[in-house]
């Protein structure tokens, strides 16, 4: 299946307005776009997309479709005196019959559609925003720049941004002006265009059973979760669940948690041991108290997460997100840092001793923030990507027999660990810089990747979540490589999240909140009015996996939104789908 290309230049530009339905008080003020697809008969349909600045971690929203028969790109521009009814967003589009002209109100009571106001209206002269930014395709990451817009907001910097359209794909970009120049940042993905497309998999993926939380939210489902983890050790809820083995013992990193009664923590990250971890229900123990990570000025709020984690003669080392909003990223870097007890003593009922990590160094606050590791002989393999949910993915290694690597860091000195780290660079090519590291798959709209060495077929697998608007629908996604690098192979889908996890037909299967009509039985309060939203599913981490006849049985932790919880799912790869794994990419 391929998306109909994407049709440039859009038009960009910050409402002079906040829509009093959709936008908090005080927030900064909406980004509005236009931007066309290719009908497939020589005319396009322009759609309406929009973006709240107050955080950056707020996607991008489609609204209505303006025109289905533009015979090119439209321009968009605004009238009226903000704060009053009059204030609209105007779209100028050339159609068969000229130039029309549509209208949006920006103050109405509620939502609302583009009206057609007819031909004739002209834009004021400096309507449109000056682009200033580069045409060197080079500037954009991997891929062809086809179309570009900006506007200045009234962000307290004044940052510059600019919408991509790279392949079929298009991408929001933001300038950050830095002490060595200037670079462009992805901020977040409108839309997904695969070619390849997606395979389904022989069978879906299937729930196991809840790992976190009290009670099971599926109806029909196991009574106890895996942890009882509220009444055991305080957490209420949590998301991620990122499996590391060390010292002979098997762990699992938790995301923004909840603790119950102690709202003063606030959405400080969690640990737990997982004993017998090969059973069909494995016991998952929480520690009692959260994560604790300090030094480099380094932050534990929402975003600000464990992400892997690796042995090295006996001592313990993660990677962290840190500085949430940092430059207006979602994740503004990462880090490494050392277990202060590698011992790891995990007490459910140590409600005030948490688990000490020190920060050693800063690893990335550009391609790989977001990272999945594996050991493989002398190196660390270290895949991420950059902004969140909206990257391609790179590959970086460390030789951890270098000289002065492992002594350095036992000690605190994470300088020979980063001079020792390559990035890959193409084909039978390594280089010490970030920013010769190429794009293993194109294209990218990733966030959370797990990737890890599977010895039961020779072979790494990757798991992500589909992309926005991606082809593949709202999925869980597996590819295959023989090497770290690639090349890997198509999509597999495991599972339709929405199908699977939302079960529209039958809700005893149910784990994900579908309907917010308060039938559905789905659901917690741990946030604030989630009780009447529906739900979603994101982050797939690999758990396990053992050879099962001619296939193999993989299992993976996957978070949902609503409830906030992380589940065990189960899925068994046949004999066909190894075989469509194993198949390089066309």
């Amino acid at each position: 299946m391929i998306w109909p290309p994407l049709i440039g230049p859009g038009s960009l530009l910050e409402s002079d307005d906040r829509p009093a339905w959709w936008t908090p008080p005080g927030a900064p003020h909406r980004l509005e776009a236009v931007i066309g697809a290719d009908n497939g008969d020589g005319t396009l349909t322009i759609h309406h997309y929009f973006h709240g600045q107050g955080r950056p971690d707020t996607p991008w929203l489609r609204g209505d479709a303006i025109s289905t028969a533009a015979v090119g790109p439209a321009a968009l521009w605004q009238r009226g005196r903000p704060g009053t009814e009059a204030h609209e967003l105007v779209a100028s589009v050339p159609e068969s019959d000229g130039v029309i002209s549509y209208a949006w109100a920006v103050n109405a009571a509620r939502p609302n559609r583009w009206r057609r106001l007819g031909p004739g209206l002209d834009a004021p002269d400096d309507s449109r925003p000056v682009w200033d930014g580069p045409w060197d395709a080079r500037e954009w990451g991997s891929g062809r720049l086809v179309a570009a817009a900006t506007a200045r907001t009234r962000l307290a910097d004044g940052w510059v941004q600019a919408l991509v359209q790279v392949d079929g794909s298009l991408y929001h970009l933001h300038r950050q002006v830095r002490a060595g120049g200037v670079r462009w940042m992805r901020h977040a993905c409108l839309r997904l265009a695969d070619h390849q497309g997606v395979i389904d998999a022989g069978e879906p993926s299937t729930k196991v059973a809840q790992v976190s939380g009290e009670r099971d939210s599926q109806p029909g489902g196991l009574v106890r979760t895996l942890s009882a983890s509220e009444s055991r050790s305080g957490v209420r809820g949590t998301d991620l669940g990122v499996r590391f083995e060390h010292a002979g013992r098997s762990f699992l990193l938790f995301g923004d948690t909840h603790w119950a009664g102690r709202p003063w923590l606030g959405t400080r990250d969690a640990i737990a041991e997982v004993l017998e971890p090969g059973a069909e229900l494995p016991t998952v123990r929480f520690h009692g108290s959260p994560l604790r990570l300090r030094g480099g000025r380094t932050t534990m709020r929402e975003y600000d997460v464990p992400l892997d984690a690796f042995s090295l003669d006996g001592e313990l080392y993660a990677f962290f997100t840190s500085n949430h909003f940092r430059r207006h990223q979602t994740m503004g870097r990462s880090v490494l840092a050392r277990a202060t007890a590698p011992g790891l003593a995990i007490e459910p009922a140590r409600r005030r001793r948490p688990i000490g990590f020190r920060f050693l160094a800063t690893f990335s606050d550009h391609r790989f923030i977001n990272v999945s590791v594996q050991r493989r002989g002398r190196y660390l393999l270290i895949w991420g990507t950059g902004a969140y949910r909206t990257d391609d993915v790179r590959l970086a290694r460390v030789d951890l027999t270098a000289p002065g690597v492992a002594s350095g860091l036992r000690r605190g000195d994470a300088r020979p660990f980063l001079t020792t780290v390559e990035y890959w660079a193409g084909p039978g090519s390594w280089s010490p810089l970030e920013s010769d590291a190429v794009p293993l798959l194109t294209p990218g709209a990733l966030g959370e990747l797990s990737v890890r060495w599977i010895p039961e077929i020779g072979r790494y697998l990757m798991l992500t979540m589909a992309g926005p608007d991606d082809p593949a629908g709202p999925a869980v996604l597996l590819r295959s490589a023989s090497e770290p690098w690639g090349p890997w192979s198509q999509r597999l889908r495991l599972l339709d999240w929405i199908a699977g996890g939302m079960s529209p037909g039958d809700h005893t299967r149910r784990f994900i909140r579908f309907a917010a009509d308060g039938s559905d039985p789905v659901g917690d309060a741990i946030f604030r009015g989630q009780d009447s939203s529906t739900g979603a599913a994101y982050a797939p981490y690999f758990f396990d996996a053992r050879a099962d006849g001619d296939g193999i049985v993989l299992r993976y932790t996957l978070s949902t939104w609503n409830p906030y919880q992380v589940v065990l799912i189960r899925h068994r790869l046949s004999s066909d789908d190894l075989t469509f794994l194993r198949s390089q990419p066309m």
